[in-house]
């Protein structure tokens, strides 16, 4: 009864393991992989094959796919995305289910929300 008992404690605490939710965290490398909005009628969304990615460091440092380097600065959900010669301004939106999803909100510099339908591109984090 004791060796049963202590095979379903080894079990049960080794399968606990593996459902534990990851924190989710900014840093690292994600790729865009859906984007999705409203044309005012119904929702509508659209796998992206071979999306951009962007590759967030500590430090604020910031990368894209085309080699570009620059700063990122963020605030609750406001980031704001600082190259040399573009600046970019998103408002983003964890996935509450997933910690490896995360969704950009493209807004203007004051954060106005520039689709009047919505749309948001769904990046996943791929390292």
């Amino acid at each position: 009864m004791k060796k049963l008992i202590l095979f379903l404690i080894i079990i049960i605490s080794t399968t606990s393991c593996k459902f534990q939710k990851k924190e989710f965290t900014l840093i690292g490398k994600w790729k865009a992989i859906e984007s999705s909005g409203s044309d005012g009628a119904k929702m509508y969304r659209t796998d992206i094959e071979d999306g951009n990615e962007l590759v967030f460091e500590k430090g604020n440092i910031i990368s894209d796919d085309l080699k570009n380097k620059g700063k990122y600065e963020i605030s609750e959900n406001r980031l704001h995305i600082i190259f040399p010669n573009e600046e970019i301004y998103y408002i983003y939106h964890q996935d509450e289910s997933d910690s490896e999803k995360m969704y950009l909100q493209p807004v203007s510099a004051d954060y106005t929300i520039l689709c009047d339908e919505g749309c948001s591109t769904t990046y996943e984090k791929i390292e």
